[in-house]
């Protein structure tokens, strides 16, 4: 196998919305085929999801409507970055503005594609500790609900259906797996 990437022929816009557009990419392969793909390009630096660490024990959840799947979830902190954010000010921002609170330690977990064969958009997971009260209005329709949840029950809060974002999943692992080591 050949590691050279195909060539770009031609980018079109097919369709562009306040958070994606959508692009055909006509693409040549380095063995002469050529085909079309389409990709969503998110707008921005992409997003965050934070754990913000209660205590040593706890980690707080939101729980917000989900459009997508039509009904209220349970998941972390999460927001777009801001042009001229870097991601750990935006993860700052989001927590002020979704629970009230700010962290003094802020570790950066992992960053993550969603579905790389048709999106360029990221999320950077990072786990929040030493929270204190520092809100910031927020962006939201409705004011956020939170929940605490124990640290020793993971495997149960992994097993909600109200819990199905693969980015909180995912994190559920990473910031055990940091608060373990």
């Amino acid at each position: 196998m050949t590691n050279a990437l195909p060539e770009i022929l031609n980018t079109t816009p097919v369709a562009t919305s306040r958070l994606f557009s959508i692009e055909q990419v006509d693409l040549r392969f380095s063995n002469g085929t050529e085909t079309c793909f389409e990709r969503l390009v998110g707008e921005g630096e992409g997003a965050v999801m934070v754990v913000p660490m209660h205590s040593d024990q706890e980690l707080m959840l939101i729980r917000e409507y989900a459009v997508g799947v039509e009904r209220y979830e349970l998941s972390f902190v999460k927001g777009r970055i801001d042009s001229g954010e870097t991601p750990e000010q935006a993860a700052h921002r989001e927590l002020r503005e979704e629970i009230g609170r700010d962290a003094a330690k802020m570790q950066g977990l992992a960053t993550v594609s969603l579905t790389p064969a048709y999106s360029n958009y990221r999320t950077h997971i990072f786990l929040a500790q030493e929270l204190f009260v520092s809100p910031l209005p927020g962006d939201e329709p409705e004011p956020l609900e939170t929940e605490l949840w124990q640290l020793c029950d993971l495997p149960a809060l992994r097993e909600r259906k109200d819990f199905s974002d693969g980015r909180s999943i995912l994190a559920t692992f990473l910031a055990a797996e940091r608060l373990n080591s």
